[in-house]
């Protein structure tokens, strides 16, 4: 006579195994997707100059929240070479924007003429980001 497991045991073990299995796979992929999505999330702005005067520039400033969730503008500064960072003297309506996913935002800027980028803090998910932009 053979011993082993009864037919009734060995297919509980198998169906066992094979949940497991499905679990750990679920689970990589779960996290792998994850990871995927959130590292295209960001602040996506553009900065388009017009002159006001031979010493300022104005500067629309054109903001889409590419997250996946809201967004809240806070402040706009810029930055010169010799004074550093500044507020910017704001033209158009209040900075401070909470932005939906996909929305978009435009804030116009009087700066001068020889500022060299646009600093936009904002928070998502708690944290306080930064996004630069160039202008030439």
């Amino acid at each position: 006579m053979r011993r082993g497991l009864s037919p009734l045991v060995a297919t509980i073990v198998l169906i066992a195994f094979t949940v497991l299995g499905g679990i750990i796979v679920y689970e990589f992929f779960v996290k792998t997707a994850e990871s995927a999505m959130a590292s295209g999330e960001m602040l996506i702005a553009t900065a388009t100059k017009s002159y006001f005067d031979n010493t300022r520039v104005l500067v629309q400033v054109d903001m889409v929240n590419g997250y996946r969730t809201n967004i809240t503008i806070t402040d706009i500064r810029y930055v010169t070479p010799a004074a550093g960072t500044a507020t910017a003297t704001l033209v158009s309506e209040n900075v401070n924007a909470d932005l939906m996913p996909g929305a978009k935002h435009t804030v116009i800027i009087l700066i001068p003429s020889d500022a060299k980028a646009i600093i936009i803090s904002y928070k998502v998910r708690n944290q306080n980001l930064v996004e630069t932009i160039a202008i030439g």
